[in-house]
């Protein structure tokens, strides 16, 4: 026995002696091995070059890089092609070969100069005895010019472009010679030449003279209150629109023109440092929007007098073949809309036009200068006095200006000037500034060839202040970039909206603003709607913590909605929130049926919601199966009256099945595929499973994601199901529930979103009632001022924005006698979004309707919302009963 202790003592030694040599042994012998460091491999370049004629002559200039030889893409030569853009500049003022040093024309136009013609060099010496500036327009073959010529600092344009193999073509040098404080501005060319010159330069100082230059963005879009998903809210794009020096701004986005107040009072809170106008193609510059239907207007007689109503302006394209008779409709519009390929025809129209900028993702491309008498205030009227005036000039891609003579030549001048069109818009100082989390960052960039000292004012929107100084000095040498960083502390006043926060950098010959958005979360995010069992559910609420304080105590009150002054329980619970950050607190409610206002506190706001509670009779039953054989289960939610299928797939309800009536509710296309589901890109597109389903995006980011189920409730007096994506950092939580034996059917979202462009949602049961879908299916609104009826129409699609006064709407069957009706937090909506959809619709070729609430998604929280609904083989009034009885019905 004593030999067996001592062996096994003896044994615990070795063993660790042994698994301390391999360790070292192996230590040691991977420590041989090294990362093979290598130097960073660049792309394999190449260059391309085409001058010539294909269906017209144009000059391509490009760099076509490869990588991993799979790799390939092709991007403009930049100098090679600005400078192809001066010649096309050149050629378009009728001087081909124009060549002129940058700063010459910014010299003459910030002086008084006398011009000589062909002077010999006396005549040169005696007249800088009177003045310190000479515009000399010599011809090259003349004396003056042969000696000028050794002088002239231009070098030959080295690009082969097909202009300079013209057996006419011929240089006109432009450039500046100095002699202590005297400057000779020389024109050195043929006599033609010359002349054309002289008079464009005499045009042009007339127009610096007389004009202030107003640089602008003419239908730019932006992100606010659209399903479509997009970069940038209306106040980014304007902040980067100010950086390159707009001072006006006309939105055009999707429903854009909806958001007029709330963009008007954006320019108000931040001092109408800008000008901001809203449209909607083909309509701008109304007194209002109110009334607008986009999606019904069509023929242009509608918009004629909506026009007439609101005091708008109409544009539209150019025709292709001239109405000799003027009599269409579209002759009555107010004018063009510019582009390249009618650039000559725009030149020489006595109308107005407009150059669209499009989308942030177009690149913002296209902009427009309108020309404002000098010295005179520039507002919204001097802006559109201008635009219908042809004050204008529209710039396109590539440096191409159209516009009338005067102002085009001048414009295009400048241009091949470049320093003063740099000057005059502070292109050299960049200016950007952006927010993220509670700390608002500036960043100004010298890009000129010299030191720029100034200062930096941030002016802060009410019920925000800041960390440091509102007035930062800077000192900046050439080349150099600054960056400040300072942190933001909103008030309860601010929070729950978005503000522009104003930064401008005045210096010694530079200036700039922009803008920056602030978007403030809500203090308090929850469900304004919400049903549940009296055995008892969870009430989530989520805060954002605004403060230095990072314990915070959240509190809420139930109240019977009958008598919302007595308070019959009230809970407390506490959270570790971070400032600037926000923590969901989950409250257990547990009451006698009934219809209840909960109201919630934190960190000094309230918050109501509207509760329904009821121990709904019967049985649910909840099963998983693989319906369509494709190794992922759908979830059947079922009880006497209704059968409710799940599809992970999106976390869409594919069939609302009414028993009584053998009918699913919803149009349904899964699991069969549509027609032209092997399309190029068609995830790209709606896609029709059908069912109620969301749009977040167009297609909606869900449209193809499978999400993670949970059975929270397998059945008894109700059933539910939980479902959960990621979308690469913005989570998606949805909840569904069916409730005793009846149609009652529930959805709780909880989305957490940390994209900003993913801002609008809008969920829909996508309606198809009864076996067919036509003119017997009304649907009805709660609208302001009265409940409306729509129908379909069988040879049109159409939809409208409606304005809810009750939360809810309805469908019904009026052949078949089948009702739909759905309930959600009439506040919490921007609008109901109604939509006729018909086989001719390019991306779902199905006839059915959709109601379409679309709510904003906030920012740092979580945002809430709840869809209820019920079905029965009877009116839609009964519906709308029940689910007022259940204290699921709001009222604006």
């Amino acid at each position: 026995m004593m030999k067996n202790i001592f062996s096994m003592a003896m044994r615990k030694p070795l063993i660790l002696l042994a698994a301390l040599l391999l360790t070292g042994c192996s230590g040691s012998f991977l420590d041989r091995f090294k990362n093979m460091e290598k130097e960073s491999v660049k792309a394999v370049e190449n260059d391309f070059a085409f001058s010539g004629y294909t269906d017209h002559w144009q000059n391509v200039y490009s760099r076509q890089y490869r990588y991993g030889n799979l790799y390939r893409i092709n991007i403009p030569d930049l100098e090679k092609s600005i400078l192809q853009s001066k010649v096309d500049v050149a050629e378009s003022l009728g001087i081909p070969g124009l060549q002129m040093q940058e700063g010459f024309v910014n010299g003459l136009v910030r002086v008084n100069y006398a011009i000589l013609e062909n002077p010999t060099v006396d005549q040169l010496k005696d007249a800088f005895n009177s003045t310190a500036d000479i515009l000399a327009f010599v011809e090259r073959t003349s004396e003056t010019g042969k000696m000028l010529s050794e002088k002239d600092p231009m070098k030959a344009c080295s690009l082969h472009n097909y202009q300079s193999k013209a057996k006419d073509f011929s240089t006109l040098n432009a450039f500046v010679l100095q002699s202590e404080k005297k400057n000779l501005y020389v024109a050195l060319g043929e006599r033609s030449q010359l002349d054309m010159l002289k008079s464009i330069i005499k045009n042009t100082k007339e127009v610096v003279t007389n004009y202030d230059m107003k640089r602008g963005w003419f239908a730019c879009e932006s992100n606010i209150r659209t399903v479509t998903c997009a970069p940038c809210n209306p106040i980014d794009v304007m902040g980067m629109g100010m950086n390159e020096g707009n001072s006006w701004f006309v939105f055009n986005g999707y429903q854009e023109f909806n958001a007029h107040n709330q963009i008007v009072d954006w320019v108000n809170e931040a001092n109408n440092v800008v000008i901001a106008d809203l449209g909607s193609a083909p309509i701008y510059g109304c007194d209002d929007y109110d009334g607008l239907q986009v999606q019904m207007m069509g023929a242009p007689e509608l918009w004629l007098k909506f026009r007439e109503e609101k005091h708008g302006y109409l544009f539209h394209n150019m025709p292709n073949v001239k109405d000799i008779n003027d009599q269409t409709p579209e002759a009555k519009y107010d004018g063009y809309y510019a582009n390249i390929g009618q650039a000559n025809q725009i030149n020489h129209s006595d109308k107005p036009f407009v150059i669209r900028t499009g989308p942030t993702l177009g690149g913002l491309t296209n902009s427009m200068v309108l020309f404002n008498r000098k010295g005179d205030n520039f507002d919204r009227a001097k802006m559109w006095d201008a635009i219908m005036n042809r004050r204008a000039v529209a710039v396109a891609e590539k440096g191409v200006i159209m516009g009338s003579d005067q102002f085009r030549q001048a414009m295009q001048l400048l241009y091949l000037d470049r320093v003063y069109l740099e000057d005059y818009f502070g292109d050299r100082l960049q200016l950007n500034s952006r927010v993220e989390g509670k700390d608002l960052h500036i960043t100004v960039s010298n890009l000129y060839s010299r030191q720029i000292s100034g200062a930096i004012t941030i002016s802060l929107p009410k019920g925000v202040t800041m960390k440091g100084d509102a007035l930062q000095k800077v000192q900046l040498t050439a080349g150099s970039t600054k960056e400040l960083v300072l942190e933001l502390t909103p008030s309860v006043e601010a929070m729950g909206s978005i503000h522009p926060i104003v930064v401008k950098f005045d210096g010694d010959n530079a200036s700039k603003s922009t803008m920056a958005s602030l978007d403030l979360a809500p203090v308090i995010s929850e469900h304004q709607l919400l049903y549940g069992p009296a055995s008892g559910f969870q009430f989530p609420v989520t805060v954002h913590n605004f403060t230095d304080n990072e314990n915070v105590d959240v509190k809420i009150s139930i109240a019977s909605k009958d008598n919302p002054n007595k308070v019959l329980a009230t809970d407390i619970k506490s959270a570790q929130i971070k400032k600037g950050t926000f923590a969901t607190v989950i409250f257990d409610i547990k009451q006698a049926s009934g219809s209840y206002i909960v109201t919630t506190e934190a960190l000094g706001t309230k918050a109501q919601s509207q509760v329904g509670i009821s121990d709904e009779a019967g049985e649910v039953a909840l099963k998983e199966v693989d319906i369509d054989g494709d190794g992922v289960n759908e979830y059947v939610m079922e009880n006497d009256q209704v059968r409710v299928t799940l599809l992970t797939t999106g976390a869409r309800i594919i069939e609302y099945y009414l028993k009584s009536k053998d009918d699913n509710l919803f149009f349904k296309l899964w699991p069969e595929k549509p027609n032209d589901v092997d399309r190029p890109f068609r995830e790209w597109g709606f896609y029709p499973y059908g069912g109620f389903e969301d749009f977040l995006g167009q297609a909606s980011v869900e449209t193809h994601k499978v999400y993670k189920a949970e059975v929270v409730k397998k059945g008894g007096s109700y059933a539910e199901v939980k479902m959960t994506a990621d979308f690469y950092g913005s989570v998606i939580e949805k909840t569904f529930s069916l409730y005793g034996n009846t149609p009652l059917l529930g959805i709780r979202f909880a989305l957490t979103m940390i994209h900003p462009e993913m801002n609008v949602l809008g969920p829909q049961p996508i309606l198809s009632i009864g076996k067919t879908h036509g003119t017997e299916d009304k649907f009805i609104i709660p609208e302001v001022g009265g409940n409306q009826e729509y129908i379909m129409n069988p040879n049109k699609m159409w939809g409208k924005t409606l304005t809810l006064q009750e939360g809810w709407n309805a469908g019904y069957d009026t052949r078949e006698n089948i009702s739909f009706v759905g309930a959600y937090p009439v506040h919490r909506p921007y609008f109901l979004h109604m939509w006729m959809n018909l086989e001719t619709n390019g991306d779902s070729h199905y006839p059915y309707t959709e109601l379409q609430p679309w709510l904003p998604l906030y920012q740092n929280t979580t945002s809430y919302f709840s869809y209820y609904m019920w079905a029965a083989g009877s009116s839609w009034e009964t519906g709308v009963k029940e689910l007022r009885d259940r204290n699921l019905i709001t009222e604006r």
